[in-house]
């Protein structure tokens, strides 16, 4: 009940984001920024859909335009065609604090994968996922994470460690996705939960 004293934009307000992860929340935001140089000054300091298309087409995806504009469009809170840095802060707010699974993670998905990608090459690997893994879910959670990501083995048969792109990465993450959304579904038919969706509206 105490939720519902509470608007959605309150309750962001007392989500936490480790310095750790604002850290890499910011050089990612730089890094998607300057992509296009096509885009009109006064969106100069925004994420607009030529810069999206630039990087995914370096991750090695072939997105529409079409598709470009809705990752866009699922954070546009003032509907101007770009993701300001307010926004582009509460869209990590509302994902990491969403424990529903409703909430679109188009451009969260690729966001984070920028943050374990540090040097923006295209590909991570375990050891550059674990700083922000450990800082989101701790010790206890931590090797359960990084399964969902690489896998069983973090290290290929060679011995090297194991790199992913970011295809493969979204492949994983949405599978993973869909099988927590049938874990719940399952226990709302059993009733052991209840439509907290409804609820919390």
């Amino acid at each position: 009940m105490e939720k519902l004293k509470q608007s959605p934009a309150e309750l962001l307000k007392i989500v936490q984001i480790k310095p750790i992860e604002q850290e890499c929340l910011d050089r990612v935001f730089a890094y998607l920024i300057d992509k296009d140089p096509k885009k009109p000054e006064e969106h100069k300091k925004k994420i607009g859909e030529g810069d999206l298309m630039k990087v995914l087409t370096f991750l090695g995806q072939k997105p529409s335009k079409s598709e470009v504009k809705l990752i866009i469009w699922e954070v546009d809170d003032d509907l101007d065609g770009y993701v300001s840095k307010e926004e582009f802060q509460t869209m990590y707010k509302r994902c990491i604090s969403d424990d529903t699974g409703l909430e679109p993670r188009k451009l969260f998905n690729l966001v984070q994968f920028l943050m374990y990608d540090k040097t923006f090459k295209g590909r991570v690997t375990v050891e550059e996922t674990l700083q922000i893994l450990y800082v989101r879910y701790g010790r206890e959670r931590l090797d359960d994470e990084i399964k969902a990501i690489f896998g069983d083995d973090e290290k290929n048969g060679d011995g090297s460690e194991k790199e992913i792109t970011y295809g493969e990465y979204v492949e994983k993450i949405n599978k993973r996705a869909l099988e927590e959304q049938k874990k719940i579904i399952q226990a709302r038919m059993r009733g052991e939960l209840k439509k907290q969706d409804n609820e919390d509206q």
